[in-house]
This record gives structure tokens, C-alpha cells and sequence, in this order.
């Protein structure tokens, strides 16, 4: 009775079923010549095709896991071993045999798996998975800060502003004066806290350019150096291309600066700090797409710090870029030194990567995109005269936050100019229609309940062509970017503000001097 299995032996077997393989699948004599084999172990072997490989007479895979010609058929075995290329190099393979019989002949038929490839394929989900964990924990810390900024920036303005506005009414002799200079002090780091969170999420108030990163690291040496002390030997190494990338200067000064001082703690013995700065290409044939698979090909401006430090273990080395994890004794350091970094980068599109081991010291690449482009220019309307003390303009100044409305105004009228007030967007819309003079400024928070300040602004000035906009903001996230596309020639006042940077945006935006 018939088993219903084809009599065809399994040589003919071999190219249908090992078409759809991840393996390299082969038949072999049992002094290791092939008799057959699929495309995936032609190219594993170097070869451009089955038949290229089958026609190479010198082509032998080696001896035979399976056992010589008078063994008995065992179960199939395996083992990991290594496989000579066609061009002499060798690949760490698992390979895995069993005897079998064609045409009474004794041959072994066999699979054989790339553990390099299995490995790095394995190695970059890691990676990748990780990143993805980092990328959500950054989000949440940025969903955080950006829910606190607004209300925290407000009260930080108002508590700066009014001390200072005490502290000039009181006698410079005065022994309240230390008390206020505290408080002020105490506030000046709260609003230092509160840029670094918002760097750290991505949310940061930036000033964006295209600068040339080499220019960056080459004018900070002399800074550089008297940071780390004279214990650390600093090389820095600029390559021969531009760099030119679109970010915000003082941003990658904080990051060189940021890395710099991490590098200098893990020396506390001395030792050597890197620094280069050059183009690379990601992707290309001979690039270093193989050695970093999660950037994206392209070219890239590329900032390389290394130490010869005390190094990470794993577990600090994976936590390393999350906000407030810090190894520093309480008190000693906030854990937001590599958190800024990684936010600054991530801000600027760019990507990161940290590798470290115990006693081995540690080494981070930051890539930028390269930009073409030269820097941008905001074509704005004919600057006017500068206002003169008494003889300001009139700025309508809106907020949600009355004591914020109140504060800037009181600056400004010290100052001469005519102030208009508005407890939010509606009010300002009734305030300015009432408004019989001209309107020279608009001064607005751009996140305010009901609408925008962006909306706000677009409804005015269609009342009033010749007005011009400041806004004011703690952070941008995405609440600016419809607002400055509809109104180049708008400017940014970050909060918390001070009477002196109030003062100078304003006389910026009406076309005066800084």
C-alpha cells in the first residue's frame, strides 16, 4: 500500500523548498562538497549565485559534523563553528547536519544560520528598544514640565520683578537689602531649574541659527580648559569640512560644556579629555552606517567627547540620560547635565550615543544634520526711530495672569511708554477696538484660555496693519511655530522676564536700538 510520499529524492527537494529560507541550506558529499545548496548560503559563502557556487571546484565546507561514511545515520546535530569565505575572511556560524541517502549514495544535508548577523540583529532591537523606552520617559518629564512652565514662569517673573522693584525703593544701606537679595538669588535658580527642565523635554526656548559646530567647540577651548583644571589633558581635533547645522548657539555650548564637566568628575585622578568636531557621511558605502544602524542615513555634523575616566557600569550607563538620576553624593549635582544634552540634541533633530564600561572611560557622539543653507534672515518692515524716554509707544499688554499684566505695565510706564491693559484674549480684542489712538505694540502671552495668543494676534492686526508683536512665552513646544510663521517679523520674550530684558525686547520690536 502506497504512503502517499513522493519516491523523489531529496536533491530535487532542495531549490523548492529552500527558496523562502532564512538559512543556508545545503546537500555535501561527506568530505564537505556542496552537491547542492540555496542562494542564501551562496551569498553567506561569497558567491553571487547557487550556480556560481556549485560550479567552484575548489569549494568545501569542511568536514562533516554528521560522522564519516561508515557511521550510522544519527539525529541531526549542531554546532557553532566558523565558515571560510570565498575571499579567505571567516563567520561565526551554527551549523546543523544529519546523514542522509540520494541515489545510493551516502551525502549529508544541512542548515547553516550567520551568528554575526542573528547577534547584531538581536544587539539593535536592544538598541532600539531602549531608545524607544528613553524617547517615552523623555516625553512624559516634557509633558510635565511644559503642564508647569507656564504658571511657574509667571510667578517667577512676578517674584523677581517685584523684589527688584524693592530693593531700588530701599536704602542701599538698608539690612533688609541682604534679605532681598536672597530671595532674588533663590528665584534667579528656581528660573535656571526650570530652562534646564524644559531643555530636558525639548520644550526650551532656543534662538535657532546655522553655525558651524567646529566654531562652537574651537571659541570655547580657552573655557574649556580652565573648566576641567590643569589635572586633564584636553585635545581637540576640528575636521577639514564645514559643519554647518541649524541650532541654537548657546544650546551647544551648554552640551560641550555639559559633557566636558561629566568627563572632568569621572577623572579624579587626571587623565585625558577629546573633543572633535567634523562632517560625516551616514549610510553610504564605507560611512559608519554599519557601526550606528539607528541614524538615519544622510550627512551629518558629528561632536565626539571621550574620557579617559572611570567609566559607567551597565546599569548607570542606561539610566544615564534620565532627568534627576545623578551618582553625585546628595547635593552635590541636580542629575541634569546629561538630561539637557540629550534634550538639546533630540530638539535639533539629532541623535546620541553613549558607551562606557568600568575602568575603560566613556565616549559620546552626538550627530547633527548638516545644513546647506546659510543663515535665514526674518524680513521685517523699516525699523522706526527709537522711542525716547517719556515719548515710548502705546503697548496693550495681555495675560492671563493679572499680576503678570500689571507688572509689565508698571515697568512700562516707569519707563514712558502708554500702556494698555487686558485680562485675557477677549478683553484685549474689546479693549483695542475701543482704542481711538494708535497702537504701537502688542505685548501677549501665546498660551492664554479661549485663544491663542498666535489668534489673538492675527485678529489685531488686521484691525491694525502698522502694529507691531511681542510675544511672551516660557517655552515653545508647537504653541509658536503657526504664530512666527504668520508673523516674521514678531519677536519672543522668555519668561520669567526681568525689567531689563522686558525693556529691551520692547524697544526691539517698535525698531529701536537693543
Amino acid at each position: 500500500m502506497s504512503s502517499g510520499r513522493s519516491s523523489r529524492d531529496p536533491v530535487e527537494h532542495i531549490p523548492l523548498l529552500a527558496s523562502c529560507s532564512p538559512a543556508g541550506l545545503y546537500v555535501a558529499s561527506l568530505d564537505g562538497r556542496l552537491v547542492d545548496c540555496n542562494e542564501v548560503l551562496a551569498r553567506l559563502l561569497g558567491y553571487g549565485s547557487r550556480e556560481e557556487a556549485l560550479a567552484a571546484a575548489d569549494l568545501v565546507l569542511g568536514g562533516c559534523v554528521a560522522g564519516g561514511a561508515g557511521a550510522r545515520p544519527p539525529p541531526a546535530s549542531a554546532i557553532e563553528t566558523c565558515l571560510t569565505r570565498r575571499d579567505g575572511s571567516t563567520v561565526r556560524v551554527m551549523r546543523t547536519e544529519a546523514l542522509t541517502e540520494a541515489r545510493g549514495e551516502r551525502l549529508v544535508a544541512g542548515a547553516i544560520v550567520d551568528l554575526s548577523s542573528s547577534r547584531c540583529t538581536e544587539e539593535r532591537r536592544r538598541d532600539l528598544s531602549e531608545q524607544l523606552r528613553q524617547a517615552q520617559k523623555m516625553e512624559a518629564v516634557g509633558r510635565l514640565a511644559g503642564g508647569i512652565a507656564h504658571d511657574y514662569n509667571n510667578l517667577l517673573a512676578i517674584i523677581l520683578n517685584y523684589t527688584s522693584l524693592v530693593m531700588e525703593e530701599l536704602d542701599e544701606q538698608s539690612p533688609v537689602q541682604k534679605d532681598l537679595a536672597e530671595i532674588k538669588g533663590a528665584a534667579q535658580r528656581a528660573a535656571s531649574l526650570t530652562r534646564q527642565l524644559l531643555t530636558v523635554s525639548r520644550r526650551g526656548l532656543a534662538q535657532p541659527v546655522v553655525l558651524d559646530l567646529r566654531d562652537v567647540v574651537r571659541g570655547m577651548e580657552g573655557a574649556l580648559r580652565a573648566a576641567v583644571g590643569g589635572g586633564v589633558d584636553v585635545a581637540i581635533a576640528l575636521g577639514p569640512s564645514s559643519c554647518r547645522v541649524l541650532a541654537d548657539a548657546g544650546q551647544l555650548e551648554q552640551v560641550v560644556m555639559n559633557l566636558a564637566l561629566n568627563a572632568r568628575d569621572a577623572m579624579q585622578d587626571g587623565g585625558r579629555l577629546s573633543i572633535e568636531a567634523r562632517a560625516v557621511r551616514v549610510g553610504a558605502a564605507g560611512s559608519l552606517h554599519d557601526a550606528h544602524p539607528a541614524i538615519p542615513p544622510g550627512r551629518y555634523a558629528r561632536l565626539l567627547v571621550s574620557d579617559t575616566g572611570s567609566g559607567m557600569s551597565d546599569d548607570v550607563r542606561t539610566r544615564a540620560f534620565e532627568p534627576f538620576f545623578t551618582t553625585k553624593p546628595r547635593g552635590k549635582g541636580t542629575g541634569l547635565g546629561l538630561a539637557t544634552v540629550y534634550g538639546i540634541v533630540k530638539q535639533w533633530r539629532g541623535f546620541i550615543e553613549l558607551a562606557s564600561q568600568p575602568g575603560a572611560g566613556t565616549r559620546v557622539e552626538i550627530y547633527l544634520p548638516l545644513s546647506a543653507r546659510a543663515a535665514a534672515s526674518r524680513r521685517g518692515r523699516a525699523p522706526r526711530a527709537a522711542p525716547r524716554r517719556g515719548e515710548g509707544g502705546t503697548v496693550l499688554v495681555t495675560d492671563d495672569e493679572d499680576a503678570v499684566v500689571t507688572l509689565a505695565s508698571r515697568i512700562l510706564a516707569q519707563h514712558g511708554y502708554t500702556t494698555l491693559t487686558a485680562r485675557g484674549p477677549r478683553e484685549a480684542l474689546r479693549v483695542c477696538e475701543a482704542q481711538r489712538g494708535r497702537v504701537d505694540l502688542l505685548l501677549t502671552d501665546v498660551l492664554m484660555p479661549d485663544m491663542s495668543g498666535g489668534e489673538l494676534a492675527e485678529r489685531l492686526v488686521k484691525l491694525r496693519p502698522d502694529m507691531r508683536v511681542l510675544f511672551m512665552s516660557g517655552y515653545t513646544g508647537d504653541a509658536l511655530d503657526g504664530p512666527l510663521a504668520a508673523r516674521p517679523d514678531a519677536a519672543v520674550l522668555g519668561k520669567p522676564f526681568t525689567a531689563e530684558s522686558l525693556l529691551r525686547a520692547v524697544r526691539r520690536a517698535l525698531g529701536g536700538a537693543a
